[in-house]
């Protein structure tokens, strides 16, 4: 298939790896245009990716639920990531952007809010990687989980995406019975586990990058409602915040998605002179029907619940402190919010 060769010239074409640093280096071409996505059905109509291409971004970033999979079962994954490959729409983005990476969610990751408990995980990542084309030696292949991180971009410029994996590692949650079920806080578990703590310490403790994009696929600011999220652990939620504080990375912020719902939160870190943001992009395909309550008081504007993606644009001009903006846009590129870091 076109995009998986085209996937693995591109990718392969310029793998470095580099000690100390990202886990790959993937290109020292400048990365101004970032666009990234969640909560993709394979077996819905797709209505963005025409609207994706036209904004003619560097850098593709899924950032979970890539498909609805659902399963332990080798051949369904791999039948329903290719029903995926199989959209004309989505195969002509993919061939006209010149990079591509992501992360994976609980659907693709096999099972509805599915943690480390999960049987099929090793299978999962090795459907994951095949459908983005990730190289056969990607320093990640040869550990547990699916982290791992890729510069882009010479030095002065650069662009470093650190890909969490809120999957693998993360301990069991419990929910209240009845009409609203909502998760119980588990205040000892662990969402990344000890190895991909020690790895994001290093990653966020490397003066190289000039903007970092954190990946995480659950949202890490919004702490108020009663489904996924990081402050559901709230030990780990404050050891990122503590994390950030210590290490204090350049024009670092957070995308994630998840929600079924697109919203900007912002949370200040006490110790980091910025605010921390976390612009949630959800619903390429799957969004809320309707509206209905729910408190984000991080939140910079009311809940987009259209089928969305989000756009990340980074002006250069001034390398000692670049110029980031990230919007929620739609069908037509129209834009429901922004935020200038």
């Amino acid at each position: 298939m076109k995009y998986l060769l085209c996937g693995y010239v591109l990718l392969l074409w310029s793998v470095n790896v580099v000690a100390g640093g990202a886990d790959t280096v993937v290109t020292d071409r400048v990365v101004s245009r970032i666009a990234f996505g969640s909560c993709n059905s394979q077996d819905k109509p797709q209505p963005l990716w025409s609207s994706i291409q036209e904004e003619n971004p560097d850098l593709w970033i899924w950032t979970g639920d890539n498909i609805y999979a659902d399963t332990e079962e080798p051949d369904v994954f791999r039948e329903k990531y290719d029903r995926q490959l199989a959209k004309t729409d989505y195969l002509r983005f993919v061939n006209s952007v010149p990079f591509l990476t992501g992360i994976w969610d609980d659907h693709d990751y096999g099972s509805n809010d599915g943690g480390s408990e999960y049987p099929a995980k090793h299978l999962a990542k090795q459907e994951m990687y095949r459908f983005l084309a990730v190289p056969e030696n990607d320093p990640s292949r040869s550990r547990d989980g699916v982290y791992r991180s890729y510069d882009y971009g010479p030095p002065k410029q650069r662009v470093r995406v650190i890909l969490l994996d809120t999957r693998w590692f993360r301990d069991s949650l419990e929910r209240t019975q009845g009409k609203e079920p909502t998760y119980i806080t588990n205040p000892d578990g662990t969402v990344l586990g000890a190895d991909q703590w020690r790895w994001l310490e290093q990653q966020l403790s490397d003066p190289e990058p000039d903007v970092t994009v954190l990946v995480s696929s659950i949202q890490v600011v919004a702490s108020e409602h009663r489904f996924e999220k990081w402050a559901n652990f709230p030990n780990e939620q404050s050891r990122l915040y503590s994390l950030l504080a210590k290490t204090k990375p350049a024009n670092l912020f957070v995308i994630s998605g998840d929600r079924h719902a697109a919203e900007i939160s912002t949370q200040k870190i006490d110790g980091w002179e910025k605010s921390l943001v976390d612009i949630t992009s959800s619903g390429l395909t799957n969004t809320w029907s309707q509206p209905f309550p729910e408190v984000n008081s991080r939140a910079l504007g009311p809940k987009i619940i259209v089928n969305n993606y989000g756009l990340i644009q980074i002006d250069w001009k001034n390398s000692e402190q670049p110029l980031v903006n990230i919007a929620i846009r739609g069908v037509n590129r129209a834009e429901y919010q922004s935020i200038d870091l």
